[in-house]
C-alpha cells in the first residue's frame, strides 16, 4: 500500500518504473524535532539486481545529482539499494536521498553498513557504521536524558548505527528494532521522548522497524520513526 502520493513521490515511482524488473518496496518514516515534524518521508528499496541496466547515475539522475566516487566505486559491493524522499525536512529542506547498502561479507570496510547521498540544497555524503558500544558517541552527543535512556535500554540487544555527515554536526545513531521484542515499556518512553521534543508530535503508534536518535546537521536534537503506518494519523 503507497498511502499517501505527493507528485514529487509520483514522479519518482513513475521514472524508476522502467529501471526496474519489478516494483519496489515502499516504507515510510517520520521525523521529529523542536522545530517541527516531517511527515512525508517515504524510502522506495530494491536489490541492486533488480535494476535492468547497472547504471548508477540513473539512479543518480532521479536525485539530481552526479552519484560521487564515493558511491560508484563501492556500487558492484551494494546488494541493496534505496531511494528515498523527504519533502520538508525539519531542518527547512527538502531531501532526495541514494543509499548502497552492504552485507557484512561484501562491505568495502569493515564495519560499513551504508553510504548514503543527500540532495538538497546541498549535496551532503552520510556513512553508516557498525557500532558495538554507543557510550563515545552519546558523550559527544550530550542528548536529554529521556533519548540517552532509551537507548541504553536496547543497546544490548538490537543492531546500533553511527550516522555521521561530513562538514555539519550531523551525528545520531540508528537502532533497528525489526529482530527485537516488541517492549511496551520501551514503547513509552519513546513515546514520551517524541512529546518532550514536541509536545505537539503523534508519538508512535506500532513498535517501529527502527529508530534514528541524534542531533541533526543544525546541532538540534530529534528522532526519526520507520515503520510508520499509512493509515495512521498526522
Amino acid at each position: 500500500m503507497l498511502g499517501r502520493m505527493t507528485p514529487s513521490l509520483t514522479g519518482m515511482l513513475t521514472a524508476l518504473g522502467p529501471l526496474l524488473h519489478h516494483d519496489p518496496m515502499v516504507a515510510r518514516s517520520r521525523k521529529i524535532s523542536g522545530q517541527g515534524v516531517s511527515a512525508d518521508r517515504v524510502l522506495l528499496t530494491f536489490p541492486r539486481a533488480a535494476m535492468v541496466q547497472a547504471d548508477p547515475q540513473a539512479l543518480g539522475d532521479l536525485i539530481g545529482a552526479k552519484v560521487p566516487d564515493a558511491l560508484t566505486r563501492h556500487w558492484q559491493s551494494a546488494e541493496i539499494i534505496h531511494l528515498g524522499l523527504d519533502e520538508a525536512d525539519t531542518t527547512g529542506d527538502s531531501v532526495r536521498k541514494l543509499y548502497l547498502e552492504f552485507s557484512p561479507e561484501t562491505a568495502p570496510e569493515q564495519g560499513l553498513a551504508y553510504l548514503g547521498l543527500k540532495v538538497g540544497t546541498q549535496t551532503r555524503l552520510h556513512r553508516y557504521d557498525l557500532l558495538d558500544d554507543p557510550t563515545s558517541v552519546l558523550a559527544d552527543l550530550a542528548l536529554p536524558p529521556d533519548l540517552q535512556d532509551f537507548i541504553f535500554g536496547l543497546t544490548s540487544t538490537c543492531p546500533i548505527l553511527r550516522v555521521s555527515e561530513a562538514g555539519s554536526a550531523r551525528l545520531s545513531l540508528d537502532i533497528g528494532l525489526m529482530d527485537c521484542a516488541p517492549d511496551p515499556d520501551l514503547l513509552d518512553r519513546l513515546r514520551r521522548m517524541v512529546a518532550t521534543l514536541n509536545p505537539i508530535a503523534a508519538g508512535p503508534v506500532i513498535w517501529p522497524s527502527h529508530v534514528a536518535i541524534g542531533r541533526d546537521r543544525n546541532g538540534l536534537p530529534f528522532v526519526t520513526l520507520y515503520g510508520w503506518p499509512d493509515e495512521a494519523s498526522p
